[in-house]
This record gives C-alpha cells, sequence and structure tokens, in this order.
C-alpha cells in the first residue's frame, strides 16, 4: 500500500507547495502546479498526467492518486489550499506539454488574447473541449492556464486540451491560421462586423476573443469580424459566455447541419 508521512508547516516541501499554488513565476520554473479536491484529482490521474506528490488533510480517507501521501494537519491543509473550504487532497503535477504548433487544413482554435479572469478563461477551455477545437492558444498576458483557479473552473478540460501560448496574433497568421475577430455590435469603428450566422466557418480557422474589459483592440491584426446579434438592454456579453456560443456554433456549421 501507499504510505501516509505526516509533515510540519516548516517543512520544505510545504513552503513548496504553497508557493506552487500562489505564483505563476514558481510554478513555471518547477514546470508543475497544483489540483485540488478528489474529483480533478481522480480526474488528471484518468487523463495520463504524471502526478509528482499529493498532500491530503489529517482527517481524509477519499480517492488518493497512486503515490505516496504527505499528511497534513487542518490549519496546514487550509494554509496551502486555495479555495474557500478545501475538500482535502492536494496534488502537485507536471505540466503537459502541447507540442509544436502543428494544424490541420481543417482544424480550428479558440483563441484569448489578454483575457484575465480565471474563470472565464477555465470555462473558455472547458467549452473548447465540449466543441471539439483542436486547441487554445493564449496571446500576450492572458491569465495562467495552471493556475488553481483556471484547473478548477475548467472541470479537468486543461488535462485533456493542448494549450499553446504566443506573444502576438500573427504568430498564428504565419501558421495560415485565419483569425476570426468577435465583437460585440457596437464598439468597431473600423467596420461593419458580420453576423456569426451569416459566416464562413471553413478552413483553417481561429476565434479571437478579447479582454473582458477592453473587448479585442479594434486594429487587431484579424481577417474578419464577427459578431453574435442580440437584443435586450445588454451591450455585450461576457467573454466566457460569447466564446461558448461561438465555440458550439462553430462545431455545429462544421458539422454540416446549417
Amino acid at each position: 500500500g501507499l504510505s501516509r508521512l505526516r509533515l510540519s508547516s516548516a517543512n520544505p516541501r510545504v513552503q513548496n507547495l504553497r508557493r506552487l499554488t500562489g505564483r505563476r513565476s514558481f510554478r513555471y520554473e518547477q514546470g508543475q502546479f497544483v489540483v485540488e479536491g478528489p474529483v480533478l484529482v481522480r480526474e488528471a490521474v484518468e487523463a495520463g498526467m504524471h502526478i509528482v506528490e499529493q498532500y491530503i488533510r489529517e482527517d481524509y480517507d477519499d480517492y488518493l492518486a497512486p503515490v505516496d501521501a504527505y499528511e497534513l494537519d487542518e490549519k496546514t491543509f487550509r494554509s496551502v489550499s486555495d479555495t474557500e473550504s478545501p475538500r482535502g487532497i492536494i496534488a502537485i503535477c507536471e505540466m503537459a506539454d502541447p507540442g509544436a504548433m502543428t494544424f490541420g487544413d481543417n482544424d480550428w482554435l479558440v483563441v484569448l488574447c489578454e483575457v484575465s479572469d480565471p474563470g472565464n478563461m477555465g470555462t473558455l477551455i472547458r467549452s473548447a473541449e465540449a466543441a471539439g477545437a483542436r486547441g487554445v492558444v493564449t496571446v500576450g498576458s492572458t491569465v495562467d492556464q495552471w493556475s488553481p483557479k483556471v484547473v478548477r473552473a475548467s472541470a479537468g478540460a486543461v488535462f485533456h486540451v493542448p494549450i499553446w501560448s504566443v506573444q502576438s496574433l500573427e504568430t498564428l497568421s504565419n501558421h495560415g491560421v485565419r483569425l476570426l475577430g468577435t465583437t460585440s455590435h457596437d464598439s468597431l469603428s473600423v467596420s461593419h462586423p458580420e453576423s456569426m450566422y451569416d459566416f464562413d466557418y471553413s478552413g483553417l480557422l481561429g476565434v479571437v476573443l478579447g479582454n473582458e474589459a477592453h473587448g479585442l483592440d479594434p486594429e487587431a491584426p484579424v481577417d474578419a469580424w464577427v459578431t453574435i446579434e442580440h437584443a435586450g438592454r445588454s451591450e455585450s456579453l461576457n467573454v466566457a459566455m460569447a466564446g461558448t456560443v461561438f465555440a458550439m456554433h462553430v462545431a455545429h456549421w462544421r458539422s454540416g447541419i446549417q
């Protein structure tokens, strides 16, 4: 069986875990991130993620990953957890390598440009998986896909969807991706966006979603602009909602049931 070794709050491993939870730069130095709660830990194991270590609260006896466990008292466990009501288990995983950015002629991508809210980011990764996108591409200072809040909000999709990071949209254009800028109906001075329902989604395509507060820059180097037409007072949809609507529509369009 697996061993359970008790650690004190001053143990270097506990300090390490705290830094992985809280600091993006440290996660990338180590090439590791944290997964919290039995459901997500099980999901990570079943997805084939490499589990480095796991930490459990002293009273915990639910699902365990197949590696030895470090046991923490309740106060210490609460101090390293990123959630309001910790579920008793935290695993450290190695970051998955998405491999080189190679696309087929008919692949499509969800492209996130400066998206800053972890909940939105996680939801968009989840929607990309559900809609069958080839992957997700983050541009510029988009929030870290391996932050604990993003991993939770993605409901494990982050283990299954390749996620690449690039500095600019031009990188995708250079890979032959046709970029589709999304905007709420009145925010564009440059051109009138086409309705999402009239657009042709064939070929190698990237659906580009912008920052929560500012949207996508009207000068962004995209090939076309589309909008979700909507009624009512609302000026725009939340970016996670809009991205989900687009992702499902692209999937539907491409399945040929137009």
